[in-house]
């Protein structure tokens, strides 16, 4: 099975072809009757070959490396920079913020998705009396996670597809007295199958759950909106669509949540002023010191000092997300994901993603596939997710029309 772990990269290694007279969703006006760039954006980029798996990590647009290299040279350079005091976390913070809809004090900076999620069991104490209901399409790590803890006692309800989709009846029957939280990922890795997040958390909320969505396969690919939607807790990794670096994550959570959840970690962010009683100098008191914790969502869970470098790219990349808009980098990509759609079935793959699906990628299945086209694939210098028998396509700003048919090629020769 498809999964964020474990996944056979077919690696680029060539420079990219001159590009297509084709442009999906070409000049858009924008404020003033000004004119965007077309799309494809291909000179944003520096990879070589053609790369359509931006949902197992996404490639760096030349002004977020341009960014990282500012940073090490900073590092390299600077000798007497103050990076606890001086650093990107809050640009950081408020533009992932901006993103999604949300408060800048409802951000904090985690190293990973499944640490945010990790992070937010641990804070509703989830156990014996305090139980999860998720269903098979959500993360792995996620599901052994919650299984682990139904194993020290923790009610647990794992809802299974029915035809390809999550049945709604069926959670909302799984919501019981005792239930604490209902976990799923937003858009699955595995099929691209697409919550209706609103739809979940009405049903949750209705019945005295919270929600938590991994939304590390939505985040920088579409829009959403955290307030429309009602999500209690949300967690993205900025390597994939937010177009980042590895070691930064930003998890929400709701501010009228944070009085419900207790504090299970601590680290300097956390402490907002401290005083010492060790030294002649100081005033006496307890030789521990005294101090006064912060309340926000930072302070509850910004533990250790965060990857500067990565926080810096990430500024520079969701920028760059932002100066091309959302709406129109999803638009620019269902356009290629239709064509697959559209292709494939014809060539024998069966699709697993629906036809139209918000997902940012479409996923595949064929028996034998990666023995079939993996070679193939590797010398067109392509790269995409395969598993043996599943392909999963990813394109993103820098695809255009040509690289689709490009693939479509490759996988028709390839029999």
């Amino acid at each position: 099975m498809l999964t964020r772990r474990g996944l056979l990269y077919a690696a680029t290694a060539a420079p990219l072809g001159a590009s297509s007279a084709f442009r999906s969703g070409i000049a858009d006006a924008g404020e003033g009757g000004k004119t965007k760039l077309p799309l494809p954006d291909r000179t944003a980029f520096s990879h070589k070959g053609i790369h359509l798996n931006a949902a197992y990590t996404h490639v760096l647009p030349n002004v977020a490396a341009n960014a990282g290299w500012r940073h090490l040279d900073t590092r390299r350079t600077d000798s007497w920079h103050d990076y606890p005091a001086n650093n990107d976390r809050d640009a950081a913070v408020s533009e992932f913020a901006s993103l999604i809809g949300a408060d800048p004090q409802e951000v904090a900076v985690v190293p990973s998705t499944n640490e945010g999620e990790n992070l937010i069991a641990d804070a509703l104490n989830l156990g014996p009396g305090a139980g999860v209901v998720t269903d098979s399409f959500h993360y792995s790590a996620s599901l052994a996670m919650y299984g682990e803890r139904h194993k020290l006692g923790m009610p647990l309800s794992v809802i299974a597809p029915t035809g390809g989709t999550i049945d709604y009846d069926a959670l909302e029957t799984a919501i019981v007295p005792g239930t604490r939280l209902v976990a799923i990922t937003l858009v699955s890795s595995v099929t691209g199958h697409t919550h209706d997040l609103r739809r979940v958390c009405e049903i949750a909320h209705a019945r005295g759950a919270l929600v938590f969505a991994d939304i590390i396969q939505a985040a920088g690919a579409f829009p959403i909106d955290v307030r429309s939607s009602g999500v209690d807790f949300c967690c993205a990794g900025a390597y994939k669509w937010l177009m980042g670096d590895f070691g930064t994550a930003f998890l929400y959570v709701r501010a009228d949540r944070l009085a419900g959840l207790r504090r299970v970690q601590l680290g300097w962010r956390g402490v907002k002023k401290f005083q010492m009683h060790a030294l002649p100098s100081q005033p006496p008191g307890p030789a521990g010191g005294e101090w006064a914790l912060g309340t926000d969502t930072a302070s509850l869970f910004e533990v250790s000092t965060p990857a500067w470098g990565s926080l810096t790219i990430a500024v520079a990349a969701m920028k760059y997300i932002k100066s091309i808009g959302l709406d129109r980098l999803a638009k620019h990509r269902a356009g290629l994901l239709d064509r697959l759609q559209e292709a494939l079935p014809d060539l024998g793959y069966a699709a697993l993603t629906p036809r139209g699906a918000a997902s940012p990628f479409v996923v595949f299945e064929r028996p034998g596939l990666r023995e079939r086209v993996q070679a193939k694939l590797a010398e067109a210098q392509i790269a995409v997710t395969l598993q043996p028998d599943k392909i999963r396509i990813a394109p993103s700003v820098h695809n255009g029309r040509d690289d689709i048919e490009q693939l479509i090629d490759v996988l028709s020769k390839a029999g």
